[in-house]
C-alpha cells in the first residue's frame, strides 16, 4: 500500500540530530521490535509511561503550582472549601443539596492543595469508560456529565492527554475554581 498521501506521523526529526536523539530513537526502535517474556509490556507506552510518570506527575504538580495532596480525594473540599473530607467512608453522598465527593465518572482521583488549602482536583480516566457506546441506558457519554457538573458547581475543567497514571491509555481530568488561573 502507498503510504504517500497519508498525513504526517507527527513532528519532523530535528536536523541536524544529536547523539541522544539517534540513541533515544534506536531505543525506541530495538523496544519495538522485541519480545518481552510478560506480554503486558509489549506495549511501549506502559514501558514509557512507568519510565516518565514520576517525571510527568512532578511535572504537572509544578505547571499547576501544587505543593502536596490531600489525603482523600474529595471534591467537595475544592468546591466549599472544607478543611477535610466530610462525608462517611460508607456513604459519600450524604447531603443530597451539598458537593458530593465526587465527580462523574471519577477514576484514579487526587486532590491537590496548595500551602495546605484545596486547589486542584485531578482524576486520570479511560475513555471507554467515559465513552460507553455499547451502554444500552443512558448516560452513553459521560463528558456531558463531567462538564454539567463543572457548570453546576463553579469549576473549571481541562482535559490533558498527557496522563502519568497509564501515558498513552488515561486521560487527565483536572478541576479547578475559575479565579484560580486568571
Amino acid at each position: 500500500m502507498d503510504r504517500t498521501d497519508w498525513p504526517t506521523p507527527g513532528p519532523n526529526e530535528p536536523v541536524p540530530a544529536w547523539d541522544e536523539y539517534r540513541q533515544l530513537r534506536e531505543a525506541v526502535h530495538d523496544y519495538l521490535d522485541h519480545e518481552p517474556e510478560d506480554p503486558r509490556w509489549d506495549d511501549i507506552w506502559r514501558a514509557l509511561g512507568a519510565i516518565m510518570g514520576e517525571y510527568q506527575r512532578d511535572a504537572f504538580a509544578q505547571s499547576f503550582d501544587l505543593d502536596e495532596t490531600a489525603e482523600t480525594a474529595c471534591i467537595r473540599r475544592l468546591i466549599a472549601g472544607d478543611d477535610e473530607c466530610p462525608h462517611s467512608p460508607l456513604d459519600a453522598d450524604t447531603d443530597p443539596n451539598g458537593p458530593p465527593h465526587s465527580p462523574p465518572a471519577d477514576d484514579h482521583s487526587t486532590l491537590w492543595l496548595d500551602d495546605g488549602e484545596p486547589a486542584l482536583y485531578s482524576m486520570h480516566v479511560y475513555p471507554g469508560n467515559i465513552e460507553r457506546l455499547d451502554s444500552t441506558e443512558p448516560p452513553h457519554n459521560l463528558w456531558f456529565d463531567v462538564f454539567e457538573f463543572a457548570a453546576e458547581w463553579g469549576l473549571e475543567v481541562s482535559i490533558l492527554a498527557k496522563s502519568w497514571y497509564n501515558l498513552g491509555s488515561a486521560i487527565h481530568v483536572v478541576f479547578y475554581p475559575p479565579e484560580r488561573y486568571r
